[in-house]
């Protein structure tokens, strides 16, 4: 934690979510598939009477509370084998759809449609508020008789008072999961008032102390995906070949996810822990990504090189790390414009100042500095002066931690009043 931190309140509660992997018998992996199954048939028989009705009536039940009704109904009625799988684990992904409804209808996103079964992903929800689902010794408890082995429980023990609210259990490359969503006790801070700007570039992040911090070098990764992927294109779509070279791509691009996730939480610690008060600039990241082919009428320039750019730029995370910053403390975005043109000695914007991707001279001063770290200074300078009126402080609340805690009970021991004295 940085300093000049304070602690306000205490009796804050705040959420984490912590996954786990799910090891089991062939019982518990065949049944985990089965619910899998039940859940995407509920999603396709709600959302197909929900359209049914809009046509015959011009309304639909798809509230949560409608759906709920209409699932003892549908299940009394049509569906009775739906009686051999527990309520909480099936009927919690009707509230998925009647949240997708509710998206569709005020922020303009597009319908929910069908899932196709072998295409869709294999997920669903799980009620497991109360925490009777959950055993003393880390099993999870699908049915009467059938647990499943939560790996790396005690993960949870490093929190405060975890309750647990909702959870997600859902297959990746082969593997169940599980994501439990838990509240806990948590502290409110206050950011110190020196800030940090940084600035985002491809495959490094630059922020005002002068640090650069750069990603893995994941080309060697890269290079032998491509090559898969050619030997993937020669051979007979379906065969065992094919599907063996799929999983061998999908397993060196998780490897490439995980580097840069590893990477993107350590400069995230980073910086923070220069200051908790940090600034970015506002990047319309999904503009700056857009194709540059155009139309048959106007083609479009160095096609290759922008899509190349793309790659670099989606594959650096750049939201990813806004996300683990706002984790850790407050992100404050500003205008990113002439930031990377602009002096931080002396002011003066030209584009002619910046002599290549890494050096920047200014034309007038003929201040000399890493380009990036420049634009840094630019937004923090940028940053501190539209907080000017607050004094730069921000309030920011965070999971009570053990590392935490304990510092806060040796302040609050140290600074302990005596029994029998006075605090005046």
């Amino acid at each position: 934690m940085p300093e000049g931190d304070s602690k306000q309140q205490t009796n804050k509660r705040s959420y984490v979510n912590i996954r786990y992997r799910l090891r089991g018998t062939r019982k518990v992996y065949q049944f985990l598939n089965e619910l899998a199954g039940a859940n995407r048939y509920l999603w396709n028989a709600a959302l197909a009477q929900c359209q049914k009705d809009y046509k015959e009536t011009g309304k639909s039940i798809n509230s949560q509370f409608g759906l709920c009704k209409w699932y003892k109904q549908h299940k009394d009625a049509t569906a009775n084998w739906l009686t051999k799988y527990p309520v909480e684990l099936t009927r919690t992904g009707l509230k998925d759809l009647s949240e997708a409804y509710k998206q569709f209808f005020k922020q303009g996103r597009k319908p929910p449609k069908f899932k196709k079964k072998g295409k869709a992903k294999k997920t669903f929800a799980a009620d497991v508020s109360g925490g009777s689902r959950f055993t003393a010794n880390g099993y999870f408890r699908l049915k009467r008789g059938l647990y499943a082995k939560m790996m790396e429980v005690g993960r949870v023990s490093r929190y405060t008072n975890p309750i647990p609210k909702s959870a997600r259990i859902f297959e990746e490359h082969g593997n169940w999961y599980i994501t439990v969503s838990y509240e806990v006790d948590a502290v409110e801070l206050t950011t110190d008032s020196t800030g940090i700007g940084v600035d985002r570039n491809v495959g490094q992040v630059a922020d005002s102390t002068g640090r650069i911090h750069y990603l893995t070098d994941t080309a060697q990764i890269e290079q032998r995906v491509r090559k898969l992927q050619r030997r993937q294109s020669r051979q007979k779509k379906g065969s065992c070949a094919y599907r063996k070279t799929r999983k061998t791509i999908a397993r060196h691009k998780r490897a490439i996810v995980n580097i840069r996730r590893n990477d993107l939480r350590h400069i995230a610690r980073n910086i923070t822990t220069h200051s908790a008060l940090i600034f970015l600039e506002a990047l319309k990241t999904k503009g700056m990504t857009s194709s540059a082919k155009g139309t048959v009428e106007n083609p479009g320039k160095k096609v290759r090189q922008k899509a190349r750019l793309n790659r670099s730029i989606l594959g650096t995370g750049w939201n990813t790390l806004e996300s683990y910053l706002s984790e850790r403390g407050v992100v404050h975005k500003i205008n990113p414009a002439y930031t990377s043109q602009t002096c931080s000695k002396c002011g003066h914007v030209s584009p002619r100042s910046r002599v290549s991707q890494a050096v920047f001279r200014c034309q007038q001063c003929e201040y000399l500095i890493n380009a990036d770290i420049n634009a840094a200074l630019n937004i923090r300078a940028s940053g501190m002066a539209s907080m000017r009126e607050q004094n730069g402080c921000r309030a920011y609340v965070r999971p009570v931690v053990s590392d935490l805690r304990q510092r806060a009970l040796k302040h609050q021991k140290e600074h302990a009043v005596p029994h029998g004295y006075s605090c005046i």
